[in-house]
């Protein structure tokens, strides 16, 4: 009996595997680990009963000529073997070989695509050798891409199998390193939404790097209420460098108000735990988005996900209901007649302007017939932070604007400053947040004051608050309260990265209990589920074109994000302390102009006391459209688990190239149109009437009685818009005229 090693029918299956290899495609059969290549093992049917098998060469003649063997033997023997074996020898060869190119190109093509690819309404590929998921709900279009982990992960993984350990059979895929740091992905459909869930956890041996890929669409999701002109709408043009961001106000990148981004190929992204992230955003032009935790210490985890919608509408939807990206329930219960009247911005007053303040409530309420339902003490009226007193001589003075019958509004300071008369007994009775690396307590410059923080989870401090506050309450006819900006208290303790939306929540509950919801924020942080006033700043600031003309900075961008954020009660003030305090007449027209359309309204009583001619107008015209407006829109339908936003962009009703990039134009439902002008001087603006739904056109009211209707679905060029008009359009049906017969 011979040897198996030359002749036999596996030596044959060898030398063919042996010449595919030789042509190139090694690396395509070995690239990827979970692919076997497919002649493993593979056999040549042969004749058991046949005698001559055994020991006897199945060698092509082909074969034999590229052989470098001259032994006769097996020539002649080869000599003996029947055409018909030969034929068939042939064809099994024949057909083998095309079976492993096949093979090949399928092998090539799953490496190419990815290591899995997963539909469930989508196309969703993750790329298990790269760490790339692609994600693409309409095949015809590009995928986005997320890259996983960063470089440092592929080497981490380089020994490890997707599904290795998976907790959650629900999971996809998942990578537990040896260490215990695990990548979980999953998806999920909610809402007509499809998402894919990206999950770090146990993070102690590196810190991950994942970045999104821009170059789809557009994207939104900044909000900068300090520099509302850095703002962009969309976000593509903003170039941020790695930096860790904080909630609350970060320089360079704004205020953070919730970890959520939107693109108009109806892809959104959510940070879905609360925790300290850095992050960077097209820097240098690179087109990516980035995200990482900030420190293994702080941060043992990230959470967050990408959804995917039919439209970028019902992709924001989607998320929103998901999410909780919606108002709260307890809207219900609130009291909102106040909107219909001006509350009254005392801050850029000072003690000495107090007389100046009074006689400018009297006059504004017996000669305008204003009213006087909510005036803001202003902070420069309370010593220090923290303070909760008011001096004897400004009480007096409170007094006389209560017999006026106003209400006040308290602005409330989440800390104390250490020339606060509670700083000292503060600290020895434990009653600030402490920095537990240090033992201490946590000190913050905050509106350049050294500062401690309430400790709101202390119920002794919680009651010594709710005491001071309501004493202040009896005594000045407080009616509503404004918290101030929380200052970031991320990281300051081990596996609690994130207590600032705790801290806000705390904040709004103690105040919730003191008075009728809803109480006013400065800034927030994830509190949609609580009744609260946001306040959206305008500021006067000088022209970037011309340095001889002043303008409203232009923060539809800030409005239409906060709205998308799910906070749809929302203030418009006019910050002037960018100016040395005094305004420009005709800044103070178009911001009273745009802030009609917003649901409150705090003009500065400074500007009205430089301005008393503007009065009239604020009050007849400004006012009185104002309240008809919002008689008229179903406030409640907005205010409660709305997934829709009240202050709409464009793109919301016309989602088209030409409406994702209007960052000057709101919508206030789907059938009022707004268009500002920014500009002192500034007469002429070009306006975008979009297209809708149903067959209509677009009407405007002019001031001298005039009513034009205008097409919608193109643009308004060098429209007109003297300095008392105020640019708005109402959508209006068009009926078909009927004929003579009907």
């Amino acid at each position: 009996m011979g040897s198996r090693n030359e002749n036999t029918p596996e030596s044959l299956c060898e030398h063919e595997n042996d010449k595919l290899l030789a042509s190139g495609n090694d690396d395509n059969l070995n690239k990827t680990k979970y692919v076997s290549t497919p002649v493993e093992g593979a056999q040549l049917p042969l004749k058991t009963t046949s005698p001559s098998v055994e020991g006897r060469s199945n060698t092509l003649s082909s074969h034999s000529r590229s052989s470098k063997s001259t032994d006769a033997k097996t020539e002649d023997h080869n000599m003996k073997i029947p055409n018909w074996r030969k034929k068939i020898l042939k064809f099994s060869v024949t057909l083998m070989f095309f079976v492993m190119a096949i093979g090949v190109i399928v092998i090539w093509t799953l490496h190419e695509g990815g290591g899995e690819i997963m539909k469930e309404d989508g196309l969703f590929t993750f790329d298990t050798d790269e760490l790339e998921l692609f994600l693409n709900l309409r095949e015809e279009e590009n995928a986005i891409k997320l890259n996983l982990g960063g470089v440092e992960l592929k080497t981490l993984v380089k020994d490890t199998s997707v599904n290795d350990k998976c907790e959650n059979p629900s999971n996809k895929y998942c990578y537990v390193l040896a260490d215990g740091t695990a990548l979980n992905l999953r998806s999920s459909q909610m809402y007509g939404v499809q998402c894919y869930h990206v999950s770090w956890k146990n993070l102690t041996s590196f810190l991950p790097e994942d970045c999104l890929e821009l170059n789809h669409g557009f994207w939104y999701g900044f909000v900068n209420n300090k520099n509302p002109s850095r703002n962009t709408w969309p976000i593509q043009n903003m170039q941020i460098s790695k930096r860790a961001i904080l909630t609350g106000h970060n320089k360079g990148i704004g205020d953070i108000y919730d970890y959520y981004w939107l693109s108009s190929t109806g892809t959104t992204f959510y940070i879905i735990n609360d925790v300290s992230v850095q992050v960077s955003f097209n820097h240098s032009n690179n087109n990516l988005f980035c995200l990482s935790p900030v420190s293994k210490e702080t941060s043992s985890s990230l959470e967050y996900a990408l959804c995917q919608g039919s439209s970028m509408k019902e992709a924001h939807i989607g998320t929103s209901k998901k999410f909780g990206l919606q108002p709260a329930v307890s809207f219900n219960n609130t009291d909102l007649e106040w909107i219909m009247d001006f509350i009254w911005d005392t801050q850029s007053l000072v003690i000495e302007d107090t007389k100046e303040l009074i006689d400018f409530i009297v006059n504004a309420t017996t000669s305008y017939n204003l009213s006087c339902s909510l005036i803001e003490i202003p902070l420069k009226f309370v010593s220090h932070f923290g303070d909760f007193k008011i001096s004897s001589d400004i009480a007096k003075s409170l007094e006389e604007l209560k017999n006026l019958k106003c209400s006040m509004l308290f602005n409330v300071f989440p800390v104390s400053s250490f020339e606060s008369l509670n700083f000292v007994p503060g600290i020895r009775s434990k009653m600030f947040i402490e920095n537990s690396f240090s033992d201490a307590t946590y000190l913050q410059n905050y509106r350049d004051t050294q500062c401690a923080i309430w400790d709101l989870w202390n119920r002794n401090v919680q009651r010594f608050l709710l005491k001071e506050l309501s004493k202040l309450m009896v005594s000045f006819s407080i009616q509503k309260f404004n918290l101030l900006t929380v200052p970031s208290v991320d990281r300051l303790e081990n596996n609690w990265p994130s207590r600032t939306k705790e801290l806000y929540t705390h904040w709004l509950n103690l105040l919730g209990n003191l008075t009728a919801w809803p109480n006013f924020q400065e800034a927030t942080y994830r509190t949609q589920n609580i009744p609260s006033v946001i306040e959206i700043s305008f500021k006067q600031v000088p022209s970037e074109k011309n340095a001889s003309q002043t303008c409203l900075s232009n923060s539809i961008p800030n409005l239409l994000t906060v709205s998308l954020y799910g906070y749809p009660l929302l203030v418009s003030t006019l910050d002037l302390s960018t100016m040395n305090d005094n305004v420009d007449p005709e800044i103070l027209l178009r911001w009273l102009q745009v802030s009609t359309f917003i649901p409150a309204m705090k003009p500065p009583v400074a500007a009205f006391i430089q301005n008393k001619n503007i009065l009239s107008y604020a009050s007849n015209e400004i006012l009185g459209l104002h309240k008809s407006i919002y008689r008229e829109i179903d406030l409640q339908k907005y205010l409660v688990n709305s997934d829709q936003p009240l202050i709409r962009p464009i793109w919301w009703i016309t989602p088209d190239p030409k409406t994702f990039t209007i960052a000057d134009q709101f919508l206030v439902g789907d059938d009022i149109l707004v268009a500002p002008v920014f500009c002192s001087g500034q007469r002429f603006r070009d306006i975008y009437l979009p297209e809708t739904a149903v067959k209509s056109v677009w009407q405007h009211h002019f001031r001298n009685g005039t009513i034009r209707n205008f097409a919608a679905g193109g643009w308004l060029r060098k429209f007109h818009v003297a300095a008392f008009e105020i640019p708005y359009f109402l959508r209006k049906d068009v009926h078909p005229i009927a004929s003579s017969d009907d």
